[in-house]
Order: structure tokens, then C-alpha cells, then sequence
């Protein structure tokens, strides 16, 4: 009898919290929002609004996830005290500052307790962001997750090249039996509608558990952008899973649709989450 585990993977848009002491909790929750801000100067990755890094949190607490796939994270240190402040020290960190010139990497939360055995290493090759493989044990279960955020689609060539590379050198890493790809493709992966350049991993032996519980095409969002006022929703959140996983559930977390630029902004991320439940088969 195998177990069933619940994963998610979630953009948090620009996530930094960076401080400038060890406070406790009651310390922390006590400054005031002027010198929050001010403990990271910078223009383009400032410190995440307190109450947006509580929205998160609570859909992590609430879901009971065993393991988070994260993009866009401001670091180990953002990892650890998003963890220690709002998550109450629950899950183990993970994360390798590789890759980014932004400053934002790829990361994940595994729930302490959870797995007998957790081994985390970057994956190397191509990618324009560092990308993070998991490997999960318990008891007679093994499960292999990889977290991407690959080449956005900005840039005159709107990163096809870096995106071709990207995924030609997931599909030499990703693979069967008990194998879990999820995080941002920044791309449209949905069959019959993707684009070219993920063709190549769409022949792989893997489903997209939108796909696998029943959600159609139109329905299926993770991302809002706005041009203006005109909304344009998209699924460029991912979690595929390898054809020997029995999906039992999953779906995308939105409890507000924003309508306009407004409404986006007063959301945690410009993404929404994405989760799936899994039974894992026995390994020979």
C-alpha cells in the first residue's frame, strides 16, 4: 500500500524578505512596514508586502502541501525566514543561487516529517534560472520532483532559442518511473495549442494534471496580465506527471479573478497555484 502526497507550485512573483537582525516572531510582526521596506534597498526585488507573504502562507498551511515548488524566491534567506515567520518552522527549505541575474531563483518547501529521505541538487545545463530536483523517499515510495522556471518570452527573439535549449535539455532529465516536472514553462503546453518549442517534451511519457482531472482548455489559467485594461489569462504553470502516477486530484487555486490592473495588484502574485494529489507506484 502506497501513500498519497499533495504537491504544489506556485510563482510568488518577485518574493524577497530580506532582514537586518534575527527577530522573533513578536519582534517581527511589530515593525512597522516603513522599516520592513527599508531592509532591502533594492529597486527591483524590494521586500514582499507582509500581508501578500500571508496570503501565501495561508494556502500552503491550509492545502497541508507536502512539498511547494517555488519560482521567482529572493534566496535561501527568503526561503528560510518566509518559513520561520509564516510558515511556523514547518517545512525545510530548499534552494541553490544559481543561474538568475535577476535575483530570483527557483526553490522548494518540503513538510519536515514527511519523507524518510530528502535529497535536493541544481540540475545543470542551459537554463537561464537555476532548476531543482528533488528526490523523495518514504518508506517503499520514491518520487522524483524538478522545478523549472524557464526564458520568459521578453526579448526580440522572445526567447525561442533559450527556450528550445531549455526544454531539449529537460527531456534529457526528465524521466519515468515516479517523476514530477512542475513550476513556471512561461509558454503554452496545453495539447493542441502548445507552442513549437515544447514539442519536444510534450512526446514524453507525461501528463499535465489539468489535463488528467477534466479541466478544459479554456478553463485552464494560472497567470493574469493586463495590457491596459484588457485582461489576458493564461496557463503558464505546470505540473506534469509521469504516466506510471495516478493523479487523484488536482487543480488551480484562484479565489479572486481580477477584472483589472487594480484588483492584480492587490493579489500576492501575478500567478495563482497549482496542485495535484499523487499516488506513487512501487519501486523494483
Amino acid at each position: 500500500m502506497h501513500g498519497t502526497y499533495t504537491i504544489a507550485s506556485f510563482n510568488a512573483e518577485n518574493f524577497s524578505m530580506l532582514l537586518d537582525a534575527d527577530y522573533g516572531a513578536a519582534e517581527f510582526r511589530a515593525l512597522s512596514d516603513e522599516r520592513y521596506a527599508a531592509m532591502n534597498p533594492s529597486i527591483f526585488n524590494p521586500n514582499k508586502d507582509r500581508a501578500k507573504a500571508a496570503a501565501i502562507a495561508s494556502v500552503i498551511l491550509e492545502r497541508d502541501f507536502d512539498v511547494v515548488g517555488l519560482c521567482e524566491i529572493g534566496g535561501m534567506e527568503t526561503l528560510d525566514n518566509f518559513d520561520r515567520y509564516y510558515l511556523d518552522g514547518r517545512y525545510e527549505p530548499y534552494l541553490h543561487e544559481a543561474n538568475s541575474r535577476r535575483g530570483i531563483f527557483v526553490g522548494a518547501l518540503v513538510k519536515k516529517g514527511r519523507f524518510d529521505r530528502v535529497e535536493a541538487r541544481p540540475i545543470d545545463g542551459p537554463f537561464s534560472r537555476n532548476v531543482l530536483e528533488l528526490r523523495l523517499a518514504s518508506g517503499d515510495d520514491r518520487l522524483r520532483v524538478i522545478v523549472v522556471h524557464l526564458k520568459s518570452q521578453y526579448g526580440q527573439d522572445r526567447g525561442i532559442p533559450q527556450r528550445v535549449a531549455e526544454v531539449r535539455r529537460l527531456c534529457e532529465v526528465a524521466a519515468p518511473p515516479g517523476c514530477v516536472v512542475m513550476g513556471d514553462f512561461n509558454g503554452i503546453l496545453i495539447r493542441g495549442e502548445a507552442e513549437f518549442e515544447y514539442e519536444p517534451f510534450l512526446a514524453l511519457p507525461f501528463r499535465d494534471v489539468l489535463e488528467a482531472t477534466g479541466v478544459p482548455p479554456g478553463a485552464r489559467f494560472t497567470h493574469y496580465y493586463f495590457r491596459g485594461e484588457e485582461p489576458s489569462f493564461s496557463q503558464l504553470d505546470y505540473i506534469f506527471c509521469s504516466d506510471d502516477l495516478e493523479v487523484r486530484g488536482g487543480g488551480v487555486l484562484a479565489e479572486l479573478v481580477p477584472i483589472n490592473y487594480e484588483q492584480r495588484g492587490r493579489l500576492p502574485s501575478d500567478h495563482a497555484f497549482i496542485w495535484a494529489e499523487l499516488s506513487l507506484p512501487s519501486r523494483a
